[in-house]
């Protein structure tokens, strides 16, 4: 078959570059430095024209390739086929992995070497460049003697004296080499934490234009580690300066030494020996300032005169810049005089308390690495910095709040709990002052002052370490002093959701839900929260609202509520009224127990010709509206428009359009689709082909996408391009080209092969034949720990399972496996980190054990599954009050409706 591909009959190139399209503009570096070179460079951007099938150009330049350069990122590694690419070089020996941003690289790739490009100027991410493919040789220099007290910094030939800023220097008591320096040793704020991350390292950073300018705090760093200098960050509290610092001081002077003088004592004392190659660390600045003993510009010149480099790094906020800088008004004594003096020596570089727009990019960008980054950014009332550095201090705010102030503990948690139910927009007033009673003791609530809502919200909406408060006051939009209500953090909404996992809200929240309207947007995630925990009393109202602005699925459930409560079958569906609308039809099946009637909202807009407003839904992302929009379009012969939203990236158009033309026989159209990546239009040629009979036709078509991995997320392994493709060499005999794929590392033929042996009844071949695919082929370890299961060797079916932990298929097989050995320890730990069939095994579990305890425990933190297991435990016992009612609002199974 032609592919078109005007690079088909070319030699191969030096180096291929794979990356995706994000990082499209390193990758044309890298390739515009690699050809002025010498090197002959294949790069998408440039040598796939328009019209080559990507997917056999890509193939047939890594095949001939020397090298493939992989453009590392966390859009690269979350790729399907740059997974592909470079899976492929690595199992090829040719890959060489370049960061061009702080990501996590993939376990499988741990062992290989790769290079940063990010984070440092051109001149140095050129020359790692070309010393990493080989082009020149790395540096090689060395720090000197280990035992030495103080290396210099190069290798000097012994008849020759080193420099005097390198010579040997004795290393200051308490410092540090910059590389290793800890930053909240050196004054970052600790930051938010959440159950699942890391406490004991700062959040990824995120760079600030400041950082990069040319007159920006590295330029600056730079120039002071030549000559000595003063380089001091102004601005508010926890912007981010001390954070700024100390990553400039990392990327610039790793090798350096870095100390922190307590006192401006130690300063003087330094100055009468500088150490050379030392950063002096001079955070919150003020406190070295004043009184007769305090810093002075005499003491910094001494220090920068050294003959050695010393670096003063300082912060200071923008008051007390101000103040110290301030010339005194005429006739008054100059307060000021020698701090003034000071600052003069130092590089001002102001640090904004708020992100630009290429920051907040970055951060956004950022945030993929570390979710306390998403954490902060879902609070758009506060800087992203300030957030993240207040986070510790709202969790005291709050925690102390329960002996300090209970009245504002018993608002702020019953805000808390309202957003673990589901409650994310802001809750007014009223409703926060009701569902506070149940928080207080008894004796709390007698003996509230009449002002107590008052002083709680002052308490709770108190900003903390400048910037964020637990509780926040949002406006009505309807003008000055007009609260609509209020939100919490998220951080401290995080924070609660984990410690008061397990802790049932109390009746108080369920009735101010109940009796205080909340906001639309929160409405589908608080009525499924109320059917998790069964508390009817509040389910019920809220479906009945869903139904009135015309919710389906909120027709569906309280059908199916409503059926259950009373053990009723199912009536037939009433017959239509045209006297009333399609909504109040739909309320008055649903009341009945009609199950159905869900259904008749979905089929509105297209009986009643609203396509407009499905089109409006399907371009928001409503993925079911895109599906009825598409069969519309067919339904009405418009298949230009079904063209155009496929062309716009519609995926639910392109399977239609796909499914059309493999209707009409179009093979061409489908081809053409298929050429250009389409797999929807892939998969149905494929289809036509083999159904066709047209085998040889079909084994070209499939060979280049079977290697390249597309179909992989079709749906079952046998309707994939590999899957089909092995069908066809299993129809036809073709035993040796799938022995020779697996052999070359095709985990798919393998797992054919395999499954071909085992029908054969020879089990120890197909384990021979997966065992070398099992580590890096998900599918093939599958397989294998069911032959080890068939064979009764659970323990080893366990083991090969417990290697692929991201594929769903064995994480799931794990979990029966688990359960079958009664292993409920494991089963707990895989249910906390929030494995849902891992749940349903332990669930098992404990209701055959009738461990009602356990099962409840589940069930106050909301887990349907372990509701719908003790209610069945509880109804096979003859008590099916549970299933039919549910809990009431103080958390006792009721004994008949509550609605």
């Amino acid at each position: 078959m032609s592919t078109g591909s005007p690079a088909a009959k070319s030699p191969g190139a030096d180096v291929f570059i794979s990356y995706t399209g994000a990082d499209e503009a390193w990758a044309t570096w890298v390739a515009a430095v690699l050809e002025a070179e010498g090197q002959r460079v294949a790069v998408q951007a440039w040598d796939s024209p328009a019209g080559t099938n990507f997917v056999v150009w890509i193939n047939e330049q890594m095949t001939h390739a020397v090298r493939t350069v992989a453009i590392c990122s966390q859009a690269y590694f979350g790729s399907h086929w740059c997974t592909q690419e470079w899976a492929g070089a690595l199992a090829a020996n040719t890959l060489t992995p370049l960061r061009v941003e702080a990501c996590t690289i993939p376990p499988v790739l741990a062992t290989t070497a790769y290079r940063d490009l990010h984070g440092i100027d051109e001149a140095t991410a050129r020359r790692r460049l070309i010393e990493a493919v080989g082009l020149a040789r790395p540096a090689r220099r060395s720090d000197g003697f280990p035992g030495r007290a103080a290396p210099p910094t190069m290798t000097v030939f012994p008849g020759q004296r080193a420099p005097r800023d390198t010579g040997a220097v004795s290393v200051p008591r308490g410092a540090v080499r910059i590389a290793d320096a800890d930053p909240y040793r050196f004054g970052v704020h600790p930051a938010i934490r959440l159950p699942e991350g890391a406490h004991d390292v700062p959040p990824a950073y995120v760079e600030r234009d400041i950082d990069l300018a040319a007159d920006g705090v590295r330029a600056r760093l730079r120039t002071a580690a030549v000559r000595g200098g003063f380089l001091l960050l102004v601005g508010g509290s926890s912007v981010g300066k001390t954070r700024c610092a100390i990553e400039a001081v990392k990327a610039e002077l790793p090798d350096w030494w870095l100390l922190r003088p307590t006192s401006a004592t130690d300063l003087r004392a330094l100055a009468a020996a500088p150490p050379a190659r030392t950063v002096l660390w001079l955070d919150e600045l003020q406190n070295y300032l004043g009184g007769e003993h305090g810093l002075t510009a005499g003491i910094v010149h001494a220090l920068l005169d050294a003959p050695g480099p010393v670096v003063l790094v300082g912060t200071l906020w923008p008051t007390y810049y101000r103040t110290l800088t301030a010339l005194p008004a005429s006739g008054d004594r100059d307060a000021h005089q020698h701090e003034r003096a000071l600052l003069r020596l130092a590089a001002i570089v102001d640090v904004h308390d708020q992100l630009s727009p290429d920051e907040q990019d970055r951060a956004h960008h950022r945030a993929k690495l570390d979710r306390r980054l998403q954490a902060a950014l879902d609070s758009p009332d506060h800087g992203l910095t300030q957030t993240l550095a207040a986070g510790p201090e709202l969790v005291r705010h709050w925690s102390n709040a329960r002996t300090d102030n209970p009245y504002a503990w018993a608002i702020l948690t019953a805000a808390l709990d309202a957003a673990r139910l589901g409650a994310r927009n802001p809750l007014p007033g009223d409703l926060l002052r009701a569902a506070a009673a149940d928080y207080c003791t008894p004796r709390q609530q007698a003996e509230a002052p009449t002002d107590w809502f008052e002083h709680a919200l002052a308490y709770a909406t108190t900003a903390l370490h400048g910037a964020a408060s637990a509780l926040t006051p949002t406006s009505s939009g309807t003008g000055m002093g007009h609260i609509a209500g209020y939100i919490n953090a998220d951080y401290l909404r995080q924070h609660a959701a984990t410690i008061r996992r397990y802790i049932r809200p109390p009746a108080s929240l369920w009735t101010a839900l109940r009796d205080y309207p909340s906001h639309t947007n929160d409405l589908e995630r608080l009525t499924g929260n109320a059917l998790d925990y069964r508390v009817y009393a509040l389910a019920v109202p809220l479906l009945r609202r869903g139904i009135d602005t015309g919710d389906q699925r909120a027709a569906r459930r309280l059908a199916d509520l409503l059926t259950q409560a009373d053990e009723r079958h199912q009536p037939p569906a009433p017959k239509p009224d045209d006297s009333t609308s399609a909504i109040e039809r739909v309320h008055r099946r649903a009341d009945s127990g009609y199950r159905y009637a869900a259904f008749e909202p979905a089929d509105l807009p297209k009986r009643e010709g609203e396509r407009e407003d499905l089109r409006r839904r399907a371009d928001a992302g409503n993925a079911q509206a895109a599906s009825q929009l598409a069969d519309l379009l067919i339904e009405a012969g418009a298949h230009e428009e079904l063209r155009h939203r496929a062309d716009s990236g519609d995926f639910m158009a392109g399977a239609r359009l796909a499914e059309l033309l493999a209707r009409s026989g179009d093979r061409e159209e489908l081809r053409r689709r298929a050429n250009a990546g389409n797999e929807d239009a892939a998969r149905e040629l494929a289809r036509l082909l083999i159904e066709a009979g047209d085998r040889t036709d079909a084994l070209e078509f499939l060979r280049p996408l079977a290697d390249a991995g597309m179909g992989d997320d079709w749906g079952d392994y046998a309707d994939d391009a590999a899957g089909r493709l092995s069908n066809l060499l299993v129809e036809a005999g073709d035993r040796e080209e799938m022995r020779r794929r697996a052999d070359a590392g095709d985990g798919h033929r393998a797992r054919m092969l395999a499954d071909l042996l085992a029908s054969a009844g020879d089990h120890a071949g197909a384990i021979g034949v997966l065992r070398p695919h099992a580590s890096t082929n998900s599918e093939c370890a599958h397989r294998l720990a069911a032959l080890f299961s068939e064979a009764g060797d659970r323990a080893r079916a366990i083991e090969t399972l417990r290697l692929h932990p991201e594929s769903r298929e064995c994480a799931r097989r794990l979990d029966e496996l688990l359960a079958a050995a009664g292993d409920r320890e494991e089963l707990r730990r895989r249910v906390e980190s929030g494995n849902r069939h891992a749940a349903f095994q332990l669930f098992g579990l404990l209701a055959a054990a009738d461990d009602r305890e356990e099962l409840r425990r589940h069930a106050d933190a909301g887990d349907w599954a372990a509701v719908s297991h003790l209610a069945g435990l509880l109804a096979s016992r003859g008590d099916d009050r549970l299933k039919r009612y549910g809990f009431d609002v103080h958390g006792q199974i009721a004994d008949g409706p509550t609605w």
